[in-house]
């Protein structure tokens, strides 16, 4: 690593590094004691980077990054910055003895105690150079650049990014060919930081298009691929609530409301501090709510708002975001099977104030909302106020009439058949337009909800 070091005297002698390697950036990572993905999470770049600069030390990182580690290792605890200078030292004198014109004996680096009779009777071995050569070399061949990993991730972010601004179907044609691309990939010679990596990337993939497959009606389809995005995120050490979101609401969908609701609950348990936190209970309470445990739900629900006041927000169109906005869905599903009108009118009511605010409107959120409000209408005896809620949803183009919105007309639709409705103004017409919707949906559904 190049003497690239100056001292300044400080209270905690903070080191200045004049240009930073990938070296140098991992020593600061060791003295954080942080893992990869902490650590880029702390800078604000992508694991990938991290990994990196462990495997390419003499990297030197772009300016914008060089200003991001000086400020890094500025902030960094007294503690971490004296380990940051022994590690830094230590480097200096192996490079030191890497510049000596002898040959060091490898066993000379070993501690000087006193072993095991046992083992002072073992002849010591040196190790021929070419080995470790040969060693070297198993271990860095590889047939994939991280340049094509990187791009490859970079896609699927971006894919995720349009989960709520395209149409299903166009966005699954874009998913299957990037796994499958991840899978031709995972069978040539990689490293075990790049399959790792790999696995991660596939893992969400596969999420995505569980995801996705359930939008399209395909439930039996979405379990297998849900349960293979949680087997590589498992395999990969990575984070697995994705994988279980997606997974409680394939089960949801399929009637499944005790493993819904248990699947959920484990997912929160391990989740990270982040939106898919606040999804998981609420999809437990969801699924707790429709099997009349209300208690259970209420608790879930009151966690749901406890982790959403504490968590980052982010952009909120992603296939893993959970604004305001979609915990108002779900806040109004459980007071519907509460019985509860006013509460879901309440939900919509602070869907609607995010949007005004500016929130992301999510077409099939808003669907939802407006249909939910329009059957808590019905509910406190107001067809006119049901058909004032639903009928903007009736233009939403076919190609965004997903399951979870279908769904929620079908719904509406059933309720307005009730014998109470019989000779009503305008229902008539209304649940006749409610068919129609349905059928020119994108895909056909049989009461899927949430």
């Amino acid at each position: 690593m190049p003497a690239t070091i100056k001292t300044i005297d400080t209270p905690a002698r903070t080191q200045v590094i004049t240009k930073w390697t990938g070296g140098h950036a991992d020593l600061l990572r060791q003295s954080l004691r942080m893992t990869n993905e902490s650590f880029a999470e702390h800078l604000g770049v992508v694991v990938r980077t991290v990994a990196y600069w462990r495997e390419r030390p003499e990297t030197v990182p772009k300016p914008a990054i060089q200003e991001t580690l000086d400020a890094a290792l500025e902030r960094a605890p007294d503690r971490a910055k004296a380990q940051f200078a022994l590690l830094l030292a230590e480097c200096g004198k192996q490079a030191d003895r890497a510049d000596a014109p002898e040959v060091l004996d490898p066993h000379a680096l070993i501690p000087a105690t006193s072993p095991p009779p046992a083992v002072q009777a073992i002849p010591r071995q040196r190790i021929p150079a070419d080995d470790i050569d040969d060693l070297l070399a198993d271990l860095t061949v590889t047939s994939i650049g991280e340049d094509a990993i990187q791009q490859i991730e970079q896609a699927t972010i971006t894919l995720a990014e349009s989960h709520t601004q395209a149409p299903a179907g166009k966005l699954l044609n874009q998913v299957i060919p990037l796994h499958q691309r991840v899978r031709s990939l995972l069978g040539g010679r990689l490293r075990l930081s790049q399959q790792r990596d790999l696995y991660r990337i596939e893992s969400l993939l596969l999420s995505h298009a569980c995801l996705l497959l359930g939008d399209l009606g395909e439930n039996a389809l979405a379990e297998r691929y849900g349960m293979a995005g949680l087997a590589f995120a498992q395999e990969s050490g990575s984070d697995q609530a994705v994988a279980m979101t997606v997974l409680a609401k394939t089960f949801r969908w399929q009637k499944r409301l005790t493993e819904s609701m248990d699947m959920a609950c484990r997912g929160f348990a391990c989740s990270p501090h982040a939106p898919i936190r606040v999804q998981l209970a609420s999809q437990e309470a969801n699924a707790a709510a429709l099997l009349g445990d209300a208690a259970r739900a209420r608790e879930a629900l009151a966690r749901a708002e406890r982790a959403a006041e504490s968590v980052t927000r982010d952009s909120g169109r992603s296939a893993w975001s959970f604004p305001i906005t979609r915990q108002a869905v779900f806040a109004q599903s459980v007071a519907a099977q509460m019985g509860d009108a006013d509460a879901m009118l309440r939900a919509a009511s602070v869907a609607d104030a995010a949007w005004s605010a500016g929130a992301p409107r999510i077409s099939a959120n808003w669907a939802q909302i407006r249909v939910s409000a329009g059957i808590a209408h019905l509910l406190n005896g107001s067809v006119d106020g049901a058909v004032a809620e639903v009928e903007p949803v009736l233009a939403l183009p076919p190609g965004m009439r997903v399951a979870t919105v279908t769904a929620y007309t079908e719904r509406l639709r059933r309720r307005l058949a009730h014998p109470r409705y019989n000779g009503a103004a305008g229902v008539h017409e209304l649940s006749e337009r409610l068919v129609q919707f349905n059928a020119d949906a994108l895909s056909d559904i049989d009461s899927q909800e949430d």
